[in-house]
């Protein structure tokens, strides 16, 4: 019939598709993974913290502007090469199981998109607040300053801040506030709180239907699971899921990939239960052959009853 496509043709396409993808889906998950973790590395040795908190933070950024740019970049194209092994996985396990929702393909994609924008926003406000801070720091932590040092002439208790702690804390506090009240910072936190809830949304749901289609092992798809509950506190933690992840897509990981690959459909891992059970039971099975007779001890003719033959498996031995 024309336009008709059978099943079998359906599976070849789709197994095809995935060849065809496969490589690149798993060197940009892996490339994902490098780019975000460089980024923080990059970030760390390029940016100092200091001892002085935010205040001497911000200081270190206007000198460091460069250094603050270009990690933002790296993090923000990390987290948007790593859609390509979150879609392609849920693409798999979809043209597997039509229990997996489709319509959550929306969220898969944009969580990473939200979590590379709050990457570049944070870096603006950033920035930004270094500004600021740079030119109205002194005289907005002068006024505060001003303001403690009248409260601690007032103060009795003997619990007085000296004069360099509360320079340091005014000091801070106007970054804060400054860093606080830039145009950026509510697009900041917008962005990271839907990116991440997002994020692990997709990491958990994307694992458990990859693990229950076979296209991953109990191991992995547990580990994924977990790793993407915790991602909200712990984001870089699940970074080492999707290396595992490229490389399973690739093919180069020992043993190869689960048959599911190959196999084009849903190949479920057995139930450790059912097998612990199958096992105790073939354990316990005794092969054995007898004749029927009549009565307890005999033929009934006063021929004696005829020998049963047994088998039994051999039990294990203690030693």
């Amino acid at each position: 019939m024309p336009g008709f496509t059978p099943s079998m043709n359906d599976t070849s396409l789709k197994l095809e598709n995935e060849r065809r993808w496969a490589l690149i889906v798993g060197i940009l998950s892996v490339l994902g993974v490098l780019l975000i973790a460089g980024s923080y590395i990059y970030a760390g040795a390029g940016i100092p913290k200091g001892d002085g908190g935010t205040a001497d933070y911000l200081r270190n950024i206007d000198t460091h502007r460069s250094v603050q740019i270009i990690s933002s970049i790296l993090q923000a194209l990390g987290y948007v090469l790593l859609l390509a092994p979150l879609v392609f996985l849920f693409k798999a396990a979809s043209a597997r199981a039509t229990q997996v929702r489709a319509g959550l393909i929306g969220v898969i994609i944009a969580a990473p998109l939200f979590l590379g924008a709050a990457a570049i926003t944070n870096s603006v406000s950033n920035l930004d607040a270094a500004t600021q801070f740079k030119n109205d720091g002194v005289t907005k932590t002068a006024e505060c300053v001003t303001d403690e040092k009248a409260k601690a002439a007032e103060d009795t208790s003997g619990d007085a801040k000296s004069p360099e702690d509360i320079q340091q804390d005014c000091e801070n506090q106007t970054a804060d506030d400054m860093r606080g009240d830039t145009s950026t910072s509510g697009l900041t936190a917008g962005f990271g709180l839907a990116g991440l809830l997002g994020f692990t949304i997709s990491v958990v749901y994307v694992a458990l239907w990859t693990m229950r289609t076979g296209l991953v092992t109990r191991f992995w798809g547990s580990l994924g699971m977990a790793l993407g509950a915790v991602s909200v506190l712990f984001p870089l933690f699940v970074l080492l899921w999707f290396i595992y992840v490229g490389l399973l897509i690739v093919g180069w990981i020992p043993g190869g990939r689960p048959p599911a690959w190959a196999a084009g459909e849903a190949i479920p891992w057995p139930d450790p239960r059912a097998v612990a059970a199958e096992d105790t039971d073939d354990d316990d099975v005794i092969d054995g052959t007898a004749e029927e007779v009549d009565g307890a001890g005999g033929t009934g003719n006063g021929t004696p009853a005829p020998q049963i033959e047994r088998r039994k498996r051999k039990k294990r031995s203690d030693q």
